[in-house]
């Protein structure tokens, strides 16, 4: 597991030097702050039928903390559009459905595998390092394929939420956060994001 970790991270940092801005990050997201990410998916995914759809799996790291949580490997679907973590998540997540893909495609990516229900979205994808348009077109994906009620979890480094408020008041959005995980590096905050089953 630590050659894993160890390979996990320098590819990590191969890739983003190539492209930091679609990285986000210089190394993955540490182990808590992955663990505070599963809990709040598992409580967003509670009581929903369908897959969970983790959003810039990268290297695994919350891959790892959402099948720790209880979430079932057939439950889990990833979509990454890099075909360098796509390949490393299929040598080192066997059973899982990976999807090398843009996560701006949401909605036809899960229609081409036959995918029309799901539970929840959780993203690590770097929104706040994003084009607004992209952010726009990503976060319509998600909650046009998402039910009334269901939850998207994302992390930010920043001190705002990292959905923009106009979107939020478009899609009539209610965002929650935890608790900053200082222990991470940088210290993040993840939000919960969700749609009131009430138009």
């Amino acid at each position: 597991m630590a050659t894993i970790e160890r390979g996990g991270v320098l590819l990590f940092l191969k890739r983003w030097l190539r492209a930091p801005l679609s990285t986000g990050a210089v190394v993955p997201s540490g182990r808590r702050l992955a663990a505070a990410m599963a809990r709040a998916t598992l409580a967003a995914s509670a009581g929903r039928p369908g897959p969970v759809i983790e959003l810039g799996a990268g290297t695994g790291e919350v891959t790892k903390a959402l099948l720790a949580a209880g979430i079932a490997p057939e439950r889990l679907v990833l979509i990454e559009r890099d075909p360098a973590f796509a390949t490393f998540l299929r040598q080192n997540f066997a059973g899982l459905t990976i999807i090398q893909g843009d996560a701006a495609d949401l909605p036809r990516l899960l229609a081409d595998n036959g995918i029309d229900r799901i539970a929840a979205v959780v993203s690590s994808l770097p929104l706040l390092s994003l084009p607004a348009e992209i952010v726009a077109g990503i976060v319509r994906g998600i909650f046009e394929t998402l039910p009334r009620g269901g939850g998207m979890v994302q992390f930010t480094y920043g001190p705002r939420p990292p959905v923009p408020l106009v979107l939020r008041e478009e899609l009539r959005l209610h965002g929650t956060a935890s608790r900053r995980i200082w222990l991470n590096v940088p210290p993040a905050v993840v939000w919960t994001f969700t749609r009131p089953d009430a138009a």
